[in-house]
Order: structure tokens, then sequence, then C-alpha cells
């Protein structure tokens, strides 16, 4: 649709156009309607935080962090945790992309090449089929509205498995399923995932040097790759870790993280949490997280890059592990991963760097 199409739509009030088709003639719009959304949603957050009376650290005031909001669109955590915001001058500042800014940016692209995104990064289902084919996946998997009782039987009868959502992020609905043959609970589960939607998969492990971390749960590389038809380069990278009882290890879910420097695969910072909690070793199994290296790490930039130049997603965080049994593999992909996880370990700004890496693969400026 033109622009001038859109005049005549609206002058003659003839099939209204929806929102994406606005979007897509202006880009720059989209992206504002993004950031007021995630504006209102940590404004929000702000206001229960400062409401119940929570403390502030020294040097940090109420009135700061307000104009840093609306400024910069920093979380409450990310001003207070992440990167510590009132202990930074403007123009320090100035080096971090905020979570709620990465989110509009990547619903701006979407307007921008809507033919250059697709389902694979949101439906795990289409995710799983089209790597299944390509062979970056390599495990069992079935979607409930589209496999048999009889399928759904044998896959978990035959081991462990996780159950989670279609559509879901944060690792919510998440669970683990043990080997299953009693009849009743396999029609239970098996009904449950046809109705809500729901992927059952066989369960995987990671390398041992890595599932050593944690052994509850996966412990994923998220991978983050900026691609452009066929065209992608690696972004950033670091390891994901569960605490506690956690069978999944999503950073925004209250696992542990740590960046992993995208040209060594060398483990470069401590542990963190998304609340600023820093340790050197991890506090369930007391492993020294720093200094640890991944191992493999050529093969595993090779594999995203290879998956990235052939998805149309621009940007894009792969959860990627290498199993123990040797396999590289793909758990899933997210086509807006969040930039607070590479800026917090370190206290380093994306910002440049991503608008300039965009740039290099796009071959055009982009602004937010």
């Amino acid at each position: 649709m033109s622009v001038n199409d859109l005049k005549l739509k609206l002058r003659n009030n003839v099939l209204r156009p929806t929102a994406m088709e606005v979007f897509k003639l202006f880009p720059g719009l989209a992206a504002s309607f993004r950031a007021r959304k995630e504006l209102d949603s940590i404004r929000r957050e702000a206001d229960k935080f400062f409401a119940e009376g929570s403390p502030l650290p020294e040097g940090a005031t109420r009135e700061d962090y307000y104009q840093a909001m609306e400024k910069h669109s920093v979380s409450i955590s990310e001003y207070l945790h992440q990167y510590e915001f009132y202990k930074l001058s403007e123009s320090e500042r100035e080096e971090f992309i905020s979570r709620a800014q990465m989110r509009s940016l990547a619903f701006k692209l979407k307007s921008m090449y809507p033919e250059d995104t697709n389902g694979l990064t949101r439906f795990k289902n289409e995710f799983l089929k089209h790597f299944t084919e390509l062979g970056f996946v390599k495990r069992r998997w079935l979607f409930g509205p589209e496999c048999t009782y009889e399928q759904f039987t044998d896959l978990l009868s035959s081991t462990d498995c996780i159950i989670k959502p279609n559509d879901g992020s944060l690792g919510f609905g998440v669970k683990k399923v043990p080997r299953q043959t009693d009849p009743l609970k396999v029609r239970e589960l098996y009904d449950r995932c046809v109705k809500f939607k729901m992927i059952l998969e066989e369960c995987v492990h990671n390398s041992s040097e890595i599932q050593a971390f944690h052994p509850s749960s996966l412990n994923t590389i998220r991978f983050v790759t900026i691609a452009f038809r066929g065209r992608a380069m690696a972004f950033g990278a670091f390891l994901r870790m569960g605490v506690g009882d956690m069978i999944i290890d999503n950073a925004h879910a209250g696992g542990l993280f740590a960046q992993i420097n995208i040209e060594t695969g060398v483990i470069e910072s401590d542990g963190i949490t998304t609340e600023g909690l820093r340790v050197p070793r991890h506090p369930d199994t007391g492993i020294q997280i720093k200094g640890t290296p991944i191992n493999r790490w050529d093969e595993i930039v090779g594999f995203c890059l290879s998956a990235a130049r052939q998805t149309n997603n621009i940007i894009s965080g792969w959860d990627v592990i290498v199993t123990d049994k040797g396999v590289i593999e793909f758990i899933e992909v997210n086509n807006r991963p969040d930039f607070d996880v590479m800026q917090s370990p370190l206290k380093i700004g994306v910002k440049r760097k991503v608008f300039a890496t965009l740039k290099e693969v796009i071959g055009k400026d982009i602004t937010i």
C-alpha cells in the first residue's frame, strides 16, 4: 500500500487500514507507538517500587530515576542494579540501549521490513519444524494440535520431556515431565497439549562442563546475530544458568548470566542477575564462572551465523547448546533479544555498536 492508497482509504472511509499497514509506511510512528507502551510498563513498575518504600542506594534518587526513565527508558532494575545509572554521567548513560528501547527498535525493524520477518521467531512449532528440516535441531519434539495420541505416547514413554507453550517467553509455563507410561497421565498431558497448543520435546543435556554449573537447568548459550538478506554478523553472547530449584535458565525469570567474549569464547565476567547480584562462583555449585572457556566455540559461532543467514529476522538471539553427545543444536530463537544482559555484566553500553552493525549489515542508518 502506498501513502496515496492510505489517504484514499481514509478519505473514502473504506476498509480502515490496519496498524501494521500504517506502521509499514511510517516506521518512525511504529517505534514511537512501541516506546510509549514500553514506557507505560516501566513507569508502572517504578511507581510500585517507590510506593512500597524500597530503599535506594547512596546517590540514587526518585527524581533522578524518573528523569532517566523519560530520557533513556530505563527500568528501575537497569537504573539501580544492571547499569547503576545513578553513578553515571549523562554522556555515560548515552552509551546504553535500554531493554525498552531495544524492543522499540525491533518493532520498528519489523515495520520497515515486514517481508523480512516471519513466525519462526515467535511460534516454537514453526521454528522447530523449519530448523529440524535444515538440521539445526536434532531432538525429538511434537506439537500438540498436530500429533496423534500414539505419537505422543511413544515419545513420553521413552524419555523425560519438556512441555512448554508454543507462544511464550521468559520461561513461563515450561515444565519438566518425567518419562511416563501411566495411560491416564499420558492422556491428561496429551489433552492439555492439544487444548493449549503446547510443545512436547525430548529432554537434552548440555556438555558436562556447562551442565556442571547448575545440573537441574540446561544452561544455554544466548548468541545474538544481526542479519539481513543472507548477510549475518555475530553481535554478542552470554551464558545463562539456573539457580536454586530452577529448571530454566532465563535471566528475566531469576537466572544467572555471564558475558562470553565473542572472539575467544571465554567467559569474561562474573555471574550477575537482573537484580544486581554479582557472584564470582555459582551460588549452588561453587564453580568459578569468569575465565571458563566454552568448548568448540568456533563451531558454535559458525553454526549460529549459518542459521541467521537462513532466517528473515534481523536481530536474533539463538539459544544454543553442545549436548552431552557432542551435538550442537538450537533450543529456540528470540526475535527481540534483550540487550540489558549483554551490557550489565561488564557495565559497557552497546548502543553505538548496535546502530553501527545495523548500518553495516542493512546498508542504511537506523534510528529510534
